[in-house]
């Protein structure tokens, strides 16, 4: 099955369930509207398992015709596995490839621009070395960013189906590539991504908690004197 007709009937089949979906949709859309840089696998490999479990039924003759010896229930929870395990890798693996697509086109077109300017990084031993420390840093850098980024899109693509079906609108007809679309994801985009700051900022801040001294701690060590 391609992935334009697997598109078209999982959309389909998110019509024929209807307002019904729209509150489970929203609840993972909402964790990664908040969460997302902490919960990106888990949340992409319970999606991929609900697209597993609704595209099933399609899948199951096909389970049938190849002779395998599973009962219609564990051919389904293996579908829905393998589903869940597919789009999480997916997402994973997208996320590392647009890493190094975006730092090799950056330190490329910073290294054409140095040498335009007299400045021959790949034969100087300083300018070479002074350019693999910053990739080193800056591969560092956007792979901490890359899973809000991810997790912000999913967000907002999401909360718009969960509205569609709590509206009773079809989401076969929704178009994600349109303008009209980039421009209702845009707001929710930029809030989740401020949304997530917070949360990271919140988890450093429990994460330094623990390396400090209670209160308590702090005020029996007030009552002795240095030696």
């Amino acid at each position: 099955m391609e992935i334009d007709q697997l598109s078209s009937e999982l959309a389909t089949k998110m019509d024929e369930v209807g307002p019904a979906l729209a509150l489970p949709v929203a609840i993972l859309s909402l964790i990664l509207f908040f969460q997302g840089h902490r919960r990106l696998q888990i949340v992409t490999m319970v999606i991929g398992a609900a697209i597993g479990y609704v595209m099933s039924p399609s899948i199951l003759p096909t389970v049938e015709e190849l002779g395998i010896a599973l009962t219609p229930l564990q051919a389904t929870a293996i579908i829905c596995f393998l589903f869940g395990l597919i789009l999480s890798a997916s997402v994973i693996m997208s996320t590392r490839l647009l890493t190094s697509a975006f730092i090799f086109i950056t330190f490329s077109t910073s290294i054409q621009t140095l040498n335009n300017y007299g400045f021959d990084v790949e034969r100087s031993e300083l300018w070479s070395g002074i350019a693999a420390l910053a990739a080193l840093f800056f591969t560092m850098g956007i792979n901490r960013i890359l899973p809000s980024i991810f997790s912000a899109i999913f967000a907002a693509y999401g909360l718009i189906l969960a509205g569609l079906l709590a509206t009773s609108n079809q989401v076969s007809t929704f178009e994600p590539v349109e303008v009209k679309t980039f421009i209702m994801m845009l707001p929710i985009f930029v809030f989740s991504l401020f949304m997530q700051k917070i949360d990271v900022k919140k988890l450093e801040e429990r994460e330094l908690a623990k390396h400090q001294p209670d209160e308590k701690t702090l005020e029996a060590q007030q009552h002795f004197l240095k030696l």
